[in-house]
């Protein structure tokens, strides 16, 4: 509905990422655990990437080359009962 947004259009050449994740459980009976855990995960370009936009338009400027990159990391808790 609206004939701008506020988001600019980005392309990687060549990247890669990872993804960690680990969990502590203790099983309180055979049919039931809680657990603690922690993941971890990040993305990057390894080489420039472009942003089609800039601040001032899009059509007929030129590309703006930067490294993007991008880390994020969480914990969470979890309880688990398994039915017979």
């Amino acid at each position: 509905m609206r004939d701008e947004t506020t988001f600019d259009e980005q392309r990687g050449n060549g990247g890669g990422g990872v993804q960690v994740e680990g969990v502590l459980s203790y099983f309180f009976t055979k049919n039931f655990s809680v657990g603690v855990g922690g993941r971890y995960w990040s993305m990057w370009t390894k080489k420039r990437g472009d942003s089609l936009c800039s601040s001032s338009g899009c059509v007929g400027d030129p590309a703006i080359f930067a490294k993007y990159s991008m880390e994020r990391w969480g914990t969470f808790f979890q309880a688990s009962y398994k039915f017979d």
